[in-house]
């Protein structure tokens, strides 16, 4: 039952005003080993990636994560070819992409795919540990973490654990070309799709080795979608973050809107409040920076990142530091 008071919802980061260390941050060790992935061009990434990472071989069942089969696999990482694994169908091995996506707390794997059957398969086998769970509606993207690595563990130790971002190609939220701001062509958003969607999930990545929180809530999606509209977009619009969520044109939610997600905990009285919440305060972010348009740099990313994580839904947003306000309005 969801019984989290509004009051505790509304609580920002607790150690959001705090000073941040110098950016960006050191890289994690473990990008050793995918960096070396990828100065190899002769690699085949995807039979190398089924051998560091097991559960991508294993058959996706319920009741595998607790089976002989994945302990042997995953746990214990026993060679594959000792066990009789049933292949396994891609739909587009060819298609999927590794990279190394930079961000100011610390840099990380990525892997990207067309294929949303090749998605889901991903996401099953590394953040559900291989069982059948049936995906939300609109899900093109997935962080995940702490997760075994045997290529990491028989370079770094049984201590290694992977982190890795999982995208599908696909418009931001399932919103049309014709809906974002500037209107762009539909090739031009799925391009900026992916932009967005990638900022999205390092911002909540970086709120996590920042500031210890990464949390299902309104305030953390509206942090994340700033972010990655600037990066982007280069602006935020308020509006469109709200059909993001799956708000309505007149920003009433809709059943099934992505904005379900994060209010999960409340009570339906206290989620719609929580929804009115963080649209006041996008229409807020969205005000300063227009007034600050300097705030909307590239190397300003560290700076409005701070500011953002400061704030609290349930408060008006404060302005940004003194000298951003001056230098924005020169």
């Amino acid at each position: 039952m969801p019984n989290q008071p509004l009051a505790a919802y509304c609580q920002g980061f607790a150690r959001g005003s705090e000073p941040w260390p110098s950016l960006p941050l050191l890289d994690a060790p473990e990008l050793a080993w995918w960096r070396g992935l990828l100065a190899d061009k002769q690699a085949q990434q995807l039979e190398i990636l089924q051998r560091a990472l097991p559960q991508l071989q294993l058959p996706q069942r319920e009741g595998i994560s607790g089976s002989e089969l994945y302990s042997a696999l995953v746990l214990r990482g026993e060679d594959p070819d000792s066990l009789e694994l049933p292949p396994v169908q891609w739909q587009q091995p060819e298609a999927l992409e590794l990279s190394i996506a930079p961000h100011l707390a610390g840099a990380i794997p990525v892997l990207h795919t067309p294929s949303q059957n090749d998605f889901e398969r991903l996401v099953r086998a590394l953040a559900y540990r291989g069982e059948p769970v049936a995906l939300a509606d609109g899900v093109h993207a997935q962080a995940v973490g702490g997760l075994i690595h045997w290529g990491l563990i028989r370079l770094l130790g049984r201590q290694s654990r992977a982190q890795l971002i999982l995208l599908h190609t696909a418009p931001y939220s399932s919103v049309s070309a014709d809906a974002v701001p500037g209107r762009p062509t539909p090739a031009a958003w799925l391009a900026a799709s992916t932009t967005l969607r990638l900022e999205h999930e390092l911002t909540h990545l970086a709120t996590r080795r920042l500031l210890g929180e990464m949390r299902l809530n309104l305030l953390d999606e509206l942090i994340a979608d700033t972010m990655g509209m600037v990066a982007a977009l280069g602006r935020f619009d308020a509006a469109f973050f709200g059909l993001c969520l799956g708000l309505g044109p007149v920003g009433i939610p809709q059943t099934t809107g992505r904005w379900t997600t994060y209010v999960a905990s409340l009570q339906p009285a206290d989620a719609r409040a929580a929804v009115a919440l963080v649209q006041q305060r996008a229409h807020e972010v969205e005000d300063w920076l227009r007034a600050m348009p300097a705030l909307l740099a590239p190397e300003q990313t560290p700076v409005r990142l701070h500011w953002l994580c400061q704030q609290r839904l349930d408060r008006v947003i404060t302005a940004p530091e003194p000298w951003i306000r001056s230098s924005g309005s020169a």
